[in-house]
């Protein structure tokens, strides 16, 4: 197993495998539970019951705070508290099917190796590498980013004497010393929040991960099969030999893209879906009810709402423009100089890959670019319905 540092720089004599971009994806998740640290042993066992046991107990926790700062803190508060809620009850259930379906997910290794196994050459290595490179660094830009919203929280919080999201711990509520009760209900809200945004990091990351992967691998089949024919020591049993491979290998990829779409469809739905409620709620707080350090906060958190989806949608559009290349890969091939039975097999091969490769959320939405900005615009949308039948000020003098 290589080192952290090795992979997020790209250091190291022997080759880079794909397989090594999932390494930090797979070390986070038995970390935080969803994966076992040593299968059948009591430690990792009992590691994995206290991480569900947080993570299950998060929504409970949550939502009992949020009810007990109705009378007691303003509006913008609890707007605050609403908006995290949403991603609170997301994320055990993006969890549960992620431990479900994750020995289906890992069923793309084996493919990726056999796909690495036809790359030798230098320039193709190097692009496996750098995919490796950036996969990692993909997930700890995102698990940074998710926890630097957590820091102001905390800063926040801390600045007021107040609790990052006043969640609701009987046990520790129930001290009756307030300094040793305020400082032991800060230290696990913090703990427990760091914990749970690192576990959404990992959540939201996986699938643009996977999907740049797939996306270096099509890149090589395009390279590829750009140069079937021109090579004059082949004979013409070769250039079929070759040309059958590139199928296969087309076909592969197709197999690891099912096995990613997949698992991804589900989670990417219950994302959407918490995406959009989530960004509603921060534009009315920040437009109608937040103050300046309040929308600060709302701010660092819209972001981070929007770097839930935008890596996914960003890999997935831009698998979908490298899928197009590939027909006129082959089109542009020395195919001439290929005898009739590859030709034939090249007519075959154009017409399977003139089907683009596309990612479905539960078949309802189109994972892209367009359907991102299709769940900002509806935001916007809802916000300025509310805006405009007065919603946001009649509610705002109903509670003065």
């Amino acid at each position: 197993m290589r080192k952290l540092t090795d992979l997020l720089y790209g250091r190291g004599a022997t080759n880079f495998k794909t397989n090594e971009s999932f390494q930090l994806l797979f070390q986070c998740w038995s970390l935080l539970g969803i994966k076992p640290l040593k299968l059948y042993r009591w430690r990792g066992m009992l590691h994995m019951c206290i991480c569900w046991f947080l993570l299950l107990l998060c929504p409970l926790t949550f939502f009992m705070g949020y009810l007990h700062t109705l009378e007691t803190e303003p509006i913008t508060v609890h707007l605050s508290i609403l908006q995290a809620i949403f991603n609170v009850i997301g994320l055990p259930l993006k969890a549960i099917v992620i431990t479900i379906l994750l020995t289906h997910l890992r069923s793309a290794e084996p493919i990726f190796a056999r796909l690495d196994a036809r790359y030798q050459s230098v320039a193709s290595r190097e692009q496996i590498k750098n995919c490796v490179v950036v996969s990692t660094r993909l997930l700890a830009s995102v698990g940074f980013m998710f926890n630097l919203y957590g820091s102001t929280t905390y800063l926040q919080a801390l600045l007021t004497r107040g609790y990052p999201m006043r969640a609701w711990l009987p046990f520790i509520d129930y001290i009756p010393q307030p300094t040793i009760r305020y400082w032991v209900h800060f230290i696990f809200e913090v703990s427990h929040m760091a914990f749970l945004l690192t576990l959404q990091a990992s959540m939201d990351a996986f699938p643009a991960i996977y999907i740049r992967n797939l996306r270096t691998h099509l890149k090589l089949l395009t390279e590829r099969v750009s140069h079937l024919g021109e090579n004059p020591e082949f004979t013409d049993e070769q250039n079929y030999e070759e040309l059958v491979d590139c199928i296969v290998t087309h076909q592969e990829l197709l197999e690891a893209k099912n096995i990613v779409g997949s698992v991804c469809s589900l989670t990417l739905f219950i994302q959407f879906v918490i995406v959009a409620l989530a960004l509603c709620v921060s534009m009315l707080n920040f437009f109608v009810f937040a103050d300046r350090q309040q929308q600060v906060v709302t701010v660092t958190y819209y972001l981070g709402v929007m770097l839930q989806i935008m890596p996914t949608c960003y890999q997935a559009s831009m698998i979908e423009a490298d899928s197009a290349k590939l027909p006129d890969a082959i089109f542009h091939s020395n195919w001439l100089a290929m005898d009739k039975r590859s030709r034939k097999l090249i007519v075959y091969f154009i017409h399977r890959a003139q089907k683009n490769i596309t990612f479905v959320a539960l078949k309802f939405f189109n994972i892209n670019l367009t359907t991102n900005l299709s769940i900002v615009k509806f935001a916007f949308s809802l916000y300025t319905w509310m805006s405009n039948m007065g919603f946001g000020d009649n509610f705002k003098d109903l509670l003065e």
